[in-house]
């Protein structure tokens, strides 16, 4: 019989790459981390890692395992959660995720979520969904707030409920005077780029954007800060393409130049399936949808 508890350190590892980060998310000794494993192993009756360099990977074994449990695990926290009575009023703590521009919009919907509902303790951390969606699939957060551009399909466990809270358009700017009259499809090979560093989803759309009108953007500033891209922008020094949630609500039309390019990324709230009818989730995810509402940017999904 597989012990359920050195399961979850499996799941972990799958989760978050090396024994190292697993002991410090659950705040055990590296060592103890893999005399567990270890045992586990031993229970299974088959390799679950192999050793690689000075680490660890999960062997194919392992890998089904890891997902095997993963999916145990939600199964139990969903049982769990069927106990409680999802009437009660909301309390306790939730814990949400955001990466940089939809935390910064958020601030007052959660604030406000905390003075509706006195006994209820929201915690907002900032964090790019690569790292933020991990973390929810090991219980660290309640609620992630993540993006998705365009041709990016989500891949997503079955036990991770997915709610789109707004579609936030993407637009190319560039200040008037970099462009000097001209437009920018046609000065974009030549001007110099402001994008999100490689690997970003926002970099790999934004240069197959700029791909599609005919040429390559030379990046020159890179930055995951997008203020900080627009800053860049507003400053003459380069273009951009930026979602409408960084943008000033009133266009700056005799000094920054916005061209549309007619698509958008969706933003969208992530949670485990067990805590999707957890009181306290419940009430933030309406406070975020009341937020989008009332901005520029366009809620498609208004189920509760």
């Amino acid at each position: 019989m597989l012990d359920i508890r050195r399961l979850r350190f499996l799941v972990e590892l799958s989760h978050r790459g090396t024994i190292a980060s697993v002991a410090d998310a659950l705040h055990m000794s590296p060592s103890g981390i893999s005399q567990q494993l270890a045992l586990l192993e031993r229970e299974a009756g088959v390799p679950l890692l192999e050793r690689v360099g000075r680490g660890v990977r999960l062997t194919d074994a392992g890998r089904r395992l890891a997902e095997r449990g993963a999916g145990i695990l939600a199964a139990l926290e969903l049982a769990q959660a069927e106990l409680r009575s999802g009437e009660e009023p909301p309390t306790g703590t939730c814990r949400v995720a955001a990466f940089g521009s939809a935390a910064r919009a958020l601030v007052p919907a959660l604030l406000d979520c905390q003075q509706r509902h006195p006994g209820l303790r929201v915690e907002l951390v900032e964090s790019e969904p690569e790292v933020a969606v991990p973390a929810l699939l090991s219980g660290e957060f309640d609620l992630v707030v993540s993006e998705e551009y365009p041709g990016g399909a989500p891949n997503l466990p079955g036990y991770v409920h997915r709610e789109v809270l707004a579609e936030d358009p993407l637009v190319a700017v560039v200040a008037a005077s970099l462009l000097k009259g001209r437009e920018l499809v046609q000065a974009g090979g030549a001007l110099p780029w402001a994008l999100e560093p490689a690997g970003a989803a926002s970099r790999a759309w934004a240069v197959h954007h700029c791909l599609g009108l005919g040429f390559t953007p030379a990046v020159q500033y890179e930055s995951y800060d997008l203020d900080l891209l627009l800053l860049v922008v507003r400053q003459g020094a380069a273009a951009s393409v930026l979602p409408a949630l960084v943008l000033p609500p009133q266009p700056e039309t005799t000094t920054l130049i916005r061209v549309q390019t007619g698509w958008s990324r969706t933003l969208v709230a992530l949670s485990r399936q067990a805590r999707t009818s957890d009181p306290s989730v419940r009430a933030v995810r309406r406070s975020l949808r009341g937020q989008f509402r009332e901005s520029a940017v366009s809620v498609t999904d208004e189920r509760q």
